[in-house]
């Protein structure tokens, strides 16, 4: 697939150039790599450190995809900016450079990589800040200069290498953009749920490695049901209210029954390397699904629901780095071709 987009330079003549699929890929690693980074600006200190590496890589890598969209060779070697903003300049490359914007941005945000990653020197609170206002720079001044469109539009769904939770997600994006707060985040829910229980369980739940045993689920009537069993006498004839003693095993099994239901869920979460902590916000953050008679999925709400794009953007995001978890985790599920030779 390929998409036509215009590209200007200066601000003089527009450069026609197209976005291979390859590139399209790339740049929504660079944009996935730059949500990343915020995401460690955000944490307390010294976690917050990391952003600037991260930030770092993302420039790095988009500079490198624009001089090859370009089709321009620099040295391997040498400061960032000199390689980049001088070696696509239009004052070398004539009507065909690009001016790239941020350079000083860009040159503060290499010297706290080099200070962090050679020297062992911390950023502060204010450099982590301003590091994160050079980056939104870079990126938002730059992607429309090179490849014609905003950075806001890469779209992260071209890294999703299952086909329907992309196609949930761009029905998810569709129903955002219409005001549709709980279709859009919903869907997002969907998605997730589509993804672990089909892709990782599917119809071979029995046999998966990924379920940790039987399915246990909460039943909050086991306590009244365990309660009752104990009571059972020879003729087959339960008391008609069970003894404070059933009743206290019957409330315990129900407890321990709820925190093992609870635990697997949480080893099969971590077995494909998603955070729990971050899922336990996602799911606040979005709708609750109901499994319909027929197997379909519906998401709803009761009361009001006001999430903003921020909220949406975090569960987007979480959905797309699931979904090359799972990815990989199935890969390596995959038996031999000899193990049933």
């Amino acid at each position: 697939m390929q998409n036509p987009h215009c590209c200007t330079n200066t601000g003089k003549e527009p450069i026609i150039s197209t976005l291979t699929q390859d590139t399209v890929q790339r740049l929504a690693f660079v944009r996935l790599l730059f949500g990343q980074a915020m995401d460690q600006s955000r944490q307390p200190e010294p976690l917050s450190a990391s952003c600037v590496l991260t930030f770092h890589d993302a420039v790095e890598l988009f500079l490198i995809i624009a001089s090859e969209h370009l089709k321009v060779s620099l040295p391997e070697r040498g400061k960032l900016t000199q390689r980049f903003f001088d070696g696509l300049h239009p004052d070398k490359l004539g009507p065909d450079g690009i001016e790239l914007v941020g350079r000083k941005g860009v040159d503060r945000l290499s010297t706290l990589r080099n200070t962090l990653k050679h020297d062992a020197a911390l950023p502060g609170t204010r450099q982590i800040e301003q590091s994160r206002t050079d980056a939104q720079l870079f990126f938002d001044e730059n992607t429309p200069k090179v490849f014609g469109l905003s950075f806001d539009a890469i779209d992260m769904v071209e890294l999703v290498p299952q086909q329907n939770i992309r196609d949930r997600m761009r029905t998810a994006e569709t129903a955002w953009a219409a005001g549709d707060l709980v279709k859009g985040m919903g869907e997002l829910r969907i998605a997730f749920d589509e993804l672990f229980f089909d892709h990782m369980v599917g119809s071979h739940y029995r046999t998966s490695p990924l379920t940790f045993g039987e399915q246990i689920r909460e039943d909050h009537t086991l306590r009244q049901k365990i309660a009752k069993a104990l009571t059972l006498d020879s003729t087959g004839k339960y008391a008609p209210v069970p003894p404070r003693l059933a009743e206290s095993v019957g409330k315990h099994v129900e407890m321990l029954t709820d925190v093992v239901s609870r635990l697997q869920r949480a080893l099969q979460i971590s077995s494909i390397g998603i955070d729990y902590h971050r899922l336990h916000r996602f799911e606040m953050l979005s709708p609750k699904v109901s499994l319909e008679m027929d197997g379909r999925r519906e998401a709803y709400w009761h009361g009001p629901y006001t999430p903003n794009r921020s909220d949406y953007d975090y569960c987007r995001q979480f959905v797309i780095t699931a979904a090359l978890r799972v990815a990989e985790t199935t890969g390596l599920l995959h038996p031999p071709e000899w193990w049933h030779q």
